[in-house]
C-alpha cells in the first residue's frame, strides 16, 4: 500500500514538474504578453519591411514574435517568374489573392494537383505538402500571406528576419541583398 502511495506522490511531482519545465522553456517563444502585442498593422508596402528574394518578395505585415502561433506577409511575384518548390512540416499556409494571376501546383497524397490563382480566392496549403507558385500574364501576383504553426513556430526562428535569414542561407542567397529593395 505504501509503494502505491509513494508511486502515486512521485508520479504527481514529475507530472508537475514536468508541466513546469515545459511551460517554462516554451514561454520564451511565444509572444512576450498578448495583452501587449500589436493590435492593427499595415499592409502599406511603404510601412511594411521588405525582402525581395531572387525568386519573389515578402512584405512583412506581422511579424510571428507579436502572435502566438502565426505571422503575415504579402508575397509579390513578378510576371512570369515563381517561388521556389517548397515544403512546411511547421505550418500550415492561407492565401488570399489580391491581384494578378498565377498557378499554384501542390503535391499531396502522391499526387500534384493544379490550380488557378485569380483576385479573391482563398488558398489554404496544409503542412507537409510541397507547393510551389507562379505569377502568369502581365501583372504581378500578389497575395496575403498567412502561416499558422499548429505547435508553435521553430525556436531557432522567433521572428521573421531570423527565417528570412535561414532562408537566405539555405538558398545560397545574399541577405544583405535581400534587405535592399530593387528598382
Amino acid at each position: 500500500m505504501n509503494k502505491i502511495i509513494i508511486a502515486t506522490i512521485a508520479g504527481i511531482i514529475l507530472g508537475v514538474g514536468f508541466t513546469y519545465f515545459y511551460l517554462d522553456i516554451t514561454k520564451e517563444f511565444k509572444a512576450k504578453d498578448p495583452l501587449q502585442s500589436k493590435i492593427v498593422f499595415s499592409t502599406d508596402n511603404k510601412q511594411t519591411p521588405g525582402y525581395y528574394f531572387p525568386t519573389h518578395d515578402n512584405l512583412l505585415v506581422m511579424d510571428r514574435s507579436n502572435a502566438e502561433d502565426s505571422e503575415a506577409f504579402i508575397v509579390q511575384i513578378s510576371p512570369n517568374k515563381f517561388t521556389n518548390r517548397q515544403i512546411h512540416d511547421d505550418a500550415e499556409q492561407l492565401f488570399y489573392i489580391l491581384s494578378g494571376n498565377g498557378k499554384l501546383t501542390i503535391e499531396r497524397l502522391g499526387k500534384k494537383e493544379v490550380f488557378d490563382l485569380l483576385p479573391t480566392n482563398f488558398v489554404h496549403i496544409p503542412r507537409n505538402c510541397y507547393h510551389q507558385t507562379f505569377s502568369q500574364g502581365n501583372d504581378t501576383l500578389k497575395y496575403l500571406a498567412i502561416d499558422c504553426f499548429p505547435e508553435g513556430y521553430n525556436p531557432n526562428e522567433p521572428s521573421w528576419d531570423d527565417h528570412a535569414r535561414a532562408v537566405c542561407k539555405i538558398n545560397n542567397w545574399d541577405y544583405n541583398e535581400a534587405r535592399k529593395k530593387k528598382i
